[in-house]
């Protein structure tokens, strides 16, 4: 088994073609066909199905995907560290984006400050329930996602809080009446909102179903809460990264009261972690939140 033919093989599983994988890796068509082929016979096992034009894995082929990307991954890990000594290698991260900033952001920051030329890599966790999916197929070592993880995760898996935040309240910049202190729902539910579509059951999404608030929009991109509130639609519930944003464009942004929080936490595999997401791990262990949620 050659590290060509693992690349031939992640680049046909993922662009479903021998000729878009071609195009990729910049290399003939018949150089893709003749690695997949290649690593067939080596496996005696089929890893595609070929149906016209296209090419979709085989269960062979799906079992395949995780330890290819992990090979490959610690490869160049390993030529990153004989290139040059001082590297610290590079670790992907895959991280819901409603958590990126707080806790996360600054144990990422915290951890490549210690060690000058280590790199991240963090990929978009676009959906809450992919986390098991995203570790056993060697996208990413470690993911950052909202705790209580639900659905729950197999034993297999670690999950390591690494801090929390507390939800806030962003009112447009020419609201009238805005309260100078902390905010209740019941105060919240009588001004227009932007919400954002039902999720998961979190503290304070079972907070606003018991005082239900008069939506004035709602919102399925989070990121459009903002926007919608500084045009004056309404007031919204904001996390750390939302808060910072709105704030900076002139908006109102108070505390609820009582707080609610998010905790957030990293998920990963202990037995699958190269060394430099083993560092990471152990740096997370040691991390003092310090404010950092924001």
């Amino acid at each position: 088994m050659e590290l060509h033919q693992l690349r031939a093989f992640l680049s046909v599983r993922d662009t479903g073609s021998a000729t878009a994988a071609a195009a990729r890796l910049g290399v003939r068509q018949s150089t893709v066909s003749a690695a997949i082929r290649a690593l067939e016979q080596e496996l005696a096992a089929q890893l595609f199905h070929r149906v016209g034009r296209g090419m979709s894995p085989t269960p062979a082929g799906h079992a395949l995907v995780g330890p290819a990307r992990r090979i490959l991954r610690d490869c160049g890990q390993a030529g990153e560290t004989l290139a040059a000594a001082d590297r610290g290698g590079r670790l992907e991260l895959a991280a819901l984006s409603t958590v990126v900033s707080g806790p996360f952001s600054a144990l990422v920051s915290a951890w490549l400050a210690a060690a000058p030329g280590r790199a991240v890599r963090v990929q978009d966790l676009n959906r809450e329930d992919a986390v098991a999916q995203v570790l056993t197929g060697g996208t990413a070592e470690i993911v950052c996602t909202r705790l209580p993880l639900s659905p729950p995760v197999d034993r297999a898996l670690t999950v390591l809080p690494i801090g929390s935040w507390g939800w806030q309240v962003a009112f447009p910049p020419r609201a009238e009446a805005v309260p100078e202190g902390a905010v209740t729902m019941r105060e919240l539910s009588a001004v227009p909102t932007v919400l954002v579509a039902a999720g998961r059951n979190s503290a304070l999404e079972r907070a606003t179903a018991r005082t239900p608030l008069s939506a004035a929009a709602v919102a399925d991109q989070r990121e459009a809460r903002t926007s919608l509130m500084l045009a004056g639609v309404g007031a919204t519930i904001v996390g750390p990264r939302l808060a910072v944003d709105a704030a900076a464009a002139g908006a109102h942004v108070r505390p609820l009261d009582p707080p609610f929080t998010q905790s957030v936490g990293l998920v990963f595999d202990p037995s699958r972690l190269s060394p430099v997401a083993r560092g990471f791990v152990a740096a997370a262990g040691e991390f003092d939140e310090g404010g950092a949620g924001g």
